[in-house]
């Protein structure tokens, strides 16, 4: 079908993704969960693109032609969805969020998860589901029900649904440390789900300067991946017009956060691994963290020196949950800006996030820029994608070029000297390999970018 992805279930709607494809999956899912016993509890959730509605409608009616029993929790961030299954009693055998994340209007599609909050991916489920929906039966309308109050109620944020909002803040509120005096943030939601969380910063005290807070899944203002830098510009400008300490950026779902320091500046969503890693192991002595494998070598560096055991994992949401969980890591970072906590069912939360660093800021009484300034060693190139005609070939070439290094091929090829490394990857969403490149320093780090530049192409 080609929308079944390494992590989750992505379209263009209504070419790729429809409701007739939506049922056919909800049957798929929930006849797979069934095979723990039958008549599954399976919680649903969706984002505010103008598609939802109607794709959690079917899907939910191929939950119920399956022997699911489906529960609608209105619309909702991909975080409270994880906290409706695992956290919400009774339990639900499984989880479902219709939603394309920071993809553009156009597209949408679905996240799984089983009890507790497991992802399901292609590694640990998703192609088991993706091979039965082809054995979906033609679709049956009407036994679903979605009742949605876009006015809200003045408790709950508008549409969600207030019980479990009010269920979902308390254990968000667990989460909430001292906070800098006179605390003024701005905040980015593009739209997207997290304006659920304007008044939840607000009733912790906090002066919150928003801006793109209304749900609208169309987004209007700008693409809503706060890992553009151009999305950032205005948030940027922002926190320096209104001298804020902070500037807050989240995705169309709300699981990922990334962060500006009181001079307008994005900091790197590596940085904010190690500022939390110190921050979470100054309660969990010698605990294992998590970082993918693209942060910089100041993340493990970090977490040694807080006393803590640093462990290495390949890009993807699922890979990173799965280790967590057999680690029992308190706490994993990921470089697109999810950040995994074990006291949320080793689940990512932006919202979690954003309120760790601004405890970090009022424990210490530091700004933001002084607090990931020790761990800012080294000269990154960020990301940079390319388009490239024959990945293994080009794998292929690298391993040989550089076989002088110390080389790995967790996800992609890592090319690792003493002084500066690279990770080549391909994308799981697009059709593109990544690079990560750091160096010891700014002129080390354009000499060697240019020198896998004349290997790999121009970027994109």
């Amino acid at each position: 079908m080609g929308i079944f992805k390494a992590y989750d279930i992505r379209g263009t709607v209504p070419d790729q993704l429809n409701p007739d494809v939506a049922f056919a999956i909800g049957w798929a899912f929930a006849t797979h969960l069934a095979e723990d016993g039958p008549g599954p509890l399976v919680r649903v959730g969706m984002d505010a693109r103008p598609t939802s509605p109607a794709l959690t409608r079917a899907f939910m009616d191929g939950l119920a032609a399956a022997g699911a029993t489906p529960e609608f929790i209105g619309p909702c961030t991909t975080p409270m969805l994880y906290w409706a299954v695992a956290g919400h009693e009774p339990a639900a055998r499984g989880g479902a969020m219709i939603t394309a994340s920071h993809n553009p209007a156009r597209y949408n599609g679905v996240k799984l998860c089983r009890e507790d909050a497991i992802p399901i991916a292609s590694t640990s489920g998703l192609e088991e589901i993706e091979a039965l929906t082809a054995q979906a039966p033609p679709r049956v309308e009407g036994a679903a029900e979605l009742r949605v109050n876009l006015a809200g109620d003045g408790q709950a944020p508008p549409g969600f649904d207030a019980d479990m909002w009010k269920g979902y803040a308390r254990h968000i509120a667990t989460f909430a440390r001292r906070t800098p005096e006179d605390l003024s943030v701005a905040v980015d939601t593009a739209n997207g789900m997290g304006g659920a969380y304007l008044g939840l910063l607000r009733s912790l005290g906090i002066r919150v300067h928003a801006i793109h807070g209304e749900f609208d899944g169309t987004f209007p203002s700008h693409e809503a991946n706060p890992s553009k830098r151009e999305n950032l510009a205005e948030l940027c400008e922002l926190v320096k017009a209104r001298g804020c300490q902070a500037g807050i950026a989240l995705d169309g779902d709300a699981d990922r956060a990334v962060f500006i320091d009181e001079k307008g500046r994005p900091v790197g969503q590596d940085m904010i691994t190690a500022l939390l890693a110190v921050e979470v192991l100054r309660r969990h002595k010698g605990a294992a963290v998590l970082y993918d494998l693209r942060s910089s070598r100041a993340v493990p560096e970090a977490i040694s020196e807080a006393g803590g055991r640093a462990v290495r994992e390949r890009v993807g949401h699922s890979f990173m949950k799965a280790t967590m969980r057999k680690v029992g890591c308190v706490l994993g970072g990921e470089l697109a800006g999810h950040y995994y906590f074990k006291d949320n069912w080793f689940a990512d939360s932006a919202i979690i996030a954003v309120l760790e660093v601004l405890g970090a800021m009022g424990r210490t009484g530091e700004p933001l820029s002084a607090l990931v300034k020790p761990f800012q060693k080294y000269a990154q190139s960020g990301e940079v994608n390319f388009r490239v005609g024959d990945t293994a070939a080009l794998f292929a070439t690298i391993r040989e070029q550089f076989k002088d290094a110390q080389i790995d091929e967790l996800d992609g090829v890592t090319v690792q000297y003493p002084d500066w490394w690279f990770n080549l990857r391909g994308s799981n969403t697009e059709p593109l390999v990544r690079l990560n490149l750091e160096a010891a320093n700014e002129n080390q780090l354009k000499e060697k970018f240019a020198a896998l530049k004349s290997m790999i192409g121009e970027p994109t």
